[in-house]
């Protein structure tokens, strides 16, 4: 019964996002009907990052040494690995599905446990897919854009992913008790402080140096999204159940 409300929850997700996404109206830079919100939710996070996760990331990038840094983010991206290959798998990918289980073997297993990274040296390519790329493979629109307190941009298609990756997740199957209640959210603090710091230059532009950080954040997250879900592709008509009659 544990395993099977949440597989339960997340075919009701997929109902939503697939049928509640239907209807969303095509603009220029995303359908934004929520701004009025999004806005004063913008200006809380970008206040949160100033006083707390751009400190912590520039402590993080002056306190602990690059081997530790390296470590933490070969097992952040290992630890990635087993919603990549079950989002993989979701969206009939045979050779991401095939590269991230050989990854998983590898850095499982001469890796440490994701500690090394030995299979890069070997050539195997590395890959992110989430419920929401999966939910867009699916045909889901993109449908309204937010920006949320503290978890940060989004929308109504990836707000459904990422509760869907939650159950995809194996890792949210293992353990029980307060240890593993609290591993989530400190693997989700450590992941906002390096993902900060090595990205650090992109987001201190976007946010502080930008005419409208609000637009600049949207259209950025935007774009990557497309990216993502197009696996780097730049020719749209390639996936033309996805984006006929527009996504935004």
């Amino acid at each position: 019964m544990k395993l099977f409300r949440p597989v339960a929850g997340l075919a009701a997700l997929c109902m939503l996002a697939l049928a509640g996404c239907s209807n969303s109206t095509t603009v220029e830079n995303g359908y934004d009907p929520a701004q009025y919100l999004n806005r004063p939710f913008h200006t809380f996070n970008k206040g949160v990052d100033t006083a707390l996760v751009r400190p912590l990331s520039k402590g993080y990038e002056y306190v602990v040494p690059e081997t530790i840094k390296h470590v933490v983010n070969n097992e952040l991206r290992f630890l990635s690995l087993p919603g990549t290959l079950v989002n993989s798998a979701l969206q009939g990918n045979i050779e991401r599905t095939g590269d991230t289980a050989a990854r998983i073997l590898v850095n499982g297993t001469i890796g440490g446990l994701g500690a090394l990274d030995p299979a890069t040296e070997m050539g195997i390519p590395e890959h992110s897919e989430d419920f929401g790329q999966t939910l867009a493979v699916w045909g889901a629109r993109q449908g309204p854009y937010y920006e949320l307190p503290l978890l940060g941009p989004s929308s109504s298609r990836d707000f459904a992913g990422t509760l869907g990756d939650l159950a995809l997740n194996p890792f949210s199957y293992i353990g029980s008790g307060a240890g593993a209640v609290a591993l989530g959210p400190v693997r989700r603090g450590v992941d906002i402080v390096d993902t900060r710091y090595r990205f650090g230059k992109l987001v201190d532009s976007a946010l502080y140096e930008s005419p409208d950080s609000y637009v600049t954040v949207r259209d950025l997250y935007l774009q990557r999204r497309n990216n993502a879900i197009l696996n780097g592709e730049t020719d749209v008509d390639a996936l033309p159940d996805i984006y006929d009659g527009g996504d935004f």
